[in-house]
């Protein structure tokens, strides 16, 4: 059975407001076994997120290479989950926009996505606040709300 999850001599920089660089992996590797439980702990900016990220295919390493299950990750694939550190919505949207943007970024056509989100949405309480903004619906104030 192939590795879960295998990063080899993997980098990543960002460019900075002001037009450096910013290195937050140098020269990574890890490992995880299929049914093995790994826990990515650090300080703040240590490169956790930006891990995660490379191994979700929201980012691709600046060199290096990243498999998860034998195959080189080449974008967002299917089967992979990622929740960010913050509520993530676009508020300018609206609620069924935020439920398409998923397969829009996947490369599904606008209709395509709209007519899938309108279809997840209709035995929701999105069916209900579909046509309003994320933060007319109140997504936007409940991601400022204390967390338990």
């Amino acid at each position: 059975m192939a590795v879960a999850i295998q990063l080899r001599g993997v980098t990543k920089r960002f460019l900075t407001p002001s037009g450096g660089v910013y290195t937050a992996l140098r020269d990574m590797n890890l490992t995880v076994e299929p049914g093995e439980f790994c826990a990515v702990v650090g300080p703040t900016g240590c490169g956790k997120s930006t891990t995660l990220g490379l191994i979700s295919g929201l980012e691709p390493p600046s060199e290096g290479e990243v498999d998860v299950f034998g195959q080189p990750v080449k974008g967002i694939a299917g089967g992979i989950g990622y929740m960010f550190q913050t509520d993530a919505v676009f508020p300018w949207k609206t609620v069924l926009e935020n439920v398409a943007a998923g397969p829009r970024y996947r490369g599904m056509s606008h209709r395509e996505a709209r007519v899938k989100a309108r279809s997840r949405a209709s035995d929701s309480p999105v069916s209900k606040t579909g046509t309003h903004t994320s933060s007319q619906a109140g997504c936007a104030s409940a991601s400022r709300s204390p967390r338990a």
